[in-house]
């Protein structure tokens, strides 16, 4: 599965990353011509041109609408902690994706419930679960069922006891993607509204608290739960 992002030049090409540090020096330790280079897109298009015979280009964000001062594929609005340096990527630049050799890719579910007043459940895991114990999150799970809504819904019922006549679904966002070491997480983020806040926890959490969403940067949480949140708020409300 490729890892989306915006399409800004058109063309396809594979090659080894170099995580560039300095905007000033793109190339600094590799060859000229033989990397993908990835870097911020604060530092695009650069002044200079750029190195014109980079094999690709992933830049993290989305730069101003300029012309590309590349032939090379330009693919933008990336996260550049997916990436390692030398590992090689394929970059498209018509469909705007991003593929990484030798990390398999694992779909989960991540829903927020959200109560009222416009607090949301946080749940702390527990110490029976296999990854990121003591960490906080919302209701996730492996995607089983045969679409993500379809196992979001399951999930909540599971971890919460809340039943799908409980939720009224308010959002959907577009996936989210997070690193651990040869996997790459495709998070598919959902709100739900819910009309009770009562919940009843399963064996994979300890503790379930309504907060306010700013809350999520303040607690030790899975990873990307902020992104998750930011995907799904409601329009007007804040998103960090």
């Amino acid at each position: 599965m490729p890892i989306r992002g915006v399409r800004i030049a058109a063309g396809r090409a594979s090659g080894p990353v170099h995580l560039v540090d300095d905007p000033l020096d793109w190339t600094r330790g590799v060859s000229e011509g033989d990397a993908v280079l990835a870097l911020s897109a604060l530092w695009w298009p650069p002044l200079d041109g750029g190195p014109d015979r980079a094999r690709g280009f992933v830049l993290q964000g989305v730069p101003p609408p300029t012309p590309a001062p590349t032939s090379a594929p330009v693919v933008a609005d990336v996260d550049l902690d997916l990436l390692r340096e030398g590992e090689v990527v394929d970059v498209d630049g018509n469909e705007g994706s991003v593929r990484i050799a030798g990390v398999r890719e694992v779909e989960v579910v991540t829903s927020i419930l959200e109560r009222e007043d416009g607090r949301i459940l946080l749940l702390e895991r527990s110490d029976r679960v296999g990854s990121f114990r003591g960490r906080w999150a919302g209701v996730s799970g492996f995607l089983e069922d045969p679409t993500p809504l379809a196992q979001a819904t399951r999930e909540v019922h599971e971890e919460t006891g809340l039943a799908p006549d409980d939720l009224s679904l308010a959002a959907e966002g577009a996936p989210v993607y997070s690193r651990d070491e040869a996997t790459v997480y495709v998070v598919h983020p959902f709100r739900f509204r819910v009309a009770r806040t009562d919940v009843a926890l399963d064996w994979e959490h300890r503790r379930a608290e309504w907060v306010e969403p700013a809350e999520i940067r303040r607690r030790p949480t899975v990873p990307k739960l902020d992104r998750v949140w930011e995907h799904v708020a409601p329009p007007g409300r804040p998103k960090r």
